[in-house]
């Protein structure tokens, strides 16, 4: 097959039984692995799906309830390119969470995943996810699309629809329902949504984003599939979490309350999660794009600063601070800004003044916090 490399209140969680440590493998090895166990699904909403389990010729398969949320003709799209039809009576839907399982038969020896446990995931650690995005113009069939990238929260104060693990990978509309992998090509969670509503078109099948990516976490699915769908045998140990808010579940907040354009909001999270944790530069990075929003400038500069100096690779702050620059009138610090994001980036961004030049048209336009071009 063809593939793309692109760049509260007291709880329950599952905690899954540990699996023997192992050394971490290469990205290489994690996506033959990811390639192997995601599958794409073709319907009225054709998203991605992950393979978990074989129980005789019948295979279930984890991908999210968006995905086949109207009734609908399915298939599944093996790796070998088979297409099984699935009866969209038997998909089964999870309550108050974002998954969804469905079922094909076959008599081929499919790789099924291997689950992980998602809560012993940190901010920081390398991330890998596997999807179908969607044809476009340029690619007018669905190639399968391997992406690495950094975990930056594992919340555990879930959003709504029990989305909890961020990471940083680059993502692309058609992806929902895959494969997000650990360095040991486990199956830590089910990617679901992406920052589409804030993408930057930079050609007619890559983005460049705010890095807010979404997933649930499989300790989630654990926690509930034994009453969703008791037959497949899943099981794993309840623990409780205290009432007290982590550094990562505030930056979800914030990062949250940033997506839905309450940047004051975001802000005031993102400063109680910088507190607790002063070393994490998404943080900063997040609440320099809230000030940026609110045309806060100077201070959204200073946070992409903070961002740069814990992480002098940090591509997309080079860009941010880059925009901020530009709109300043400080044009040689922006396009030593734009450069240094482009040589991190391998040279895949849009030109940081043609981009400049359509938010100015924006500002111009808008007496609102404006939004990014599509």
């Amino acid at each position: 097959m063809k593939s793309l490399y692109s760049l509260v209140f007291c709880i329950p969680i599952i905690v899954a039984t540990p699996i023997q440590s192992a050394q971490a493998l290469s990205s290489a090895e994690v996506s033959a692995i990811a390639e192997a166990i995601t599958v794409r699904i073709d319907g009225q909403n054709s998203g991605s799906g992950v393979l978990i389990k074989r129980q005789d010729d019948v295979y279930t398969v984890l991908t999210a309830a968006h995905v086949v949320a109207t009734a609908d003709e399915y298939e599944v799209v093996t790796a070998d390119e088979l297409r099984y039809p699935l009866t969209y009576s038997n998909v089964k839907k999870f309550p108050g969470v974002d998954l969804a399982l469905v079922e094909f038969t076959s008599s081929k020896p499919y790789q099924v995943a291997q689950l992980g446990d998602s809560s012993t995931v940190r901010a920081g650690e390398l991330v890998y996810v596997s999807g179908f995005p969607m044809p476009t113009a340029a690619i007018t069939v669905p190639i399968w699309n391997f992406s690495e990238g950094k975990v930056t929260a594992n919340a555990k104060r879930p959003l709504a629809d029990g989305y909890g693990l961020v990471y940083s990978n680059n993502t692309l509309p058609g992806m929902s329902g895959g494969s997000v992998l650990d360095s040991q090509g486990q199956l830590i969670g089910i990617h679901g949504r992406a920052d589409g509503e804030r993408q930057v078109k930079r050609t007619e099948t890559v983005y460049v984003k705010t890095g807010f990516n979404l997933g649930i976490p499989i300790n989630t699915f654990l926690s509930s599939v034994g009453t969703v769908h008791p037959a497949l045998g899943f099981s794993g140990n309840v623990a409780t979490v205290g009432a007290e808010l982590t550094s990562d579940d505030l930056y979800l907040q914030g990062a949250d309350k940033f997506q839905r354009g309450n940047y004051q909001g975001a802000i005031a999270d993102l400063n109680q999660s910088i507190d607790l944790n002063p070393q994490n530069a998404f943080a900063y990075n997040s609440r320099g794009n809230a000030h940026f929003e609110l045309r806060q400038y100077e201070d959204a500069i200073a946070q992409y600063n903070q961002a740069i100096a814990l992480n002098p690779d940090y591509a997309e702050a080079y860009f941010n601070r880059g925009l901020a620059h530009q709109l300043m009138g400080n044009d040689a610090q922006a396009k030593q800004d734009h450069l240094t994001s482009k040589q991190l980036l391998g040279g895949q961004v849009e030109s940081l003044e043609n981009k400049a030049d359509r938010i100015q048209q924006l500002l111009d336009q808008k007496p609102n916090p404006f939004e990014f071009p599509k």
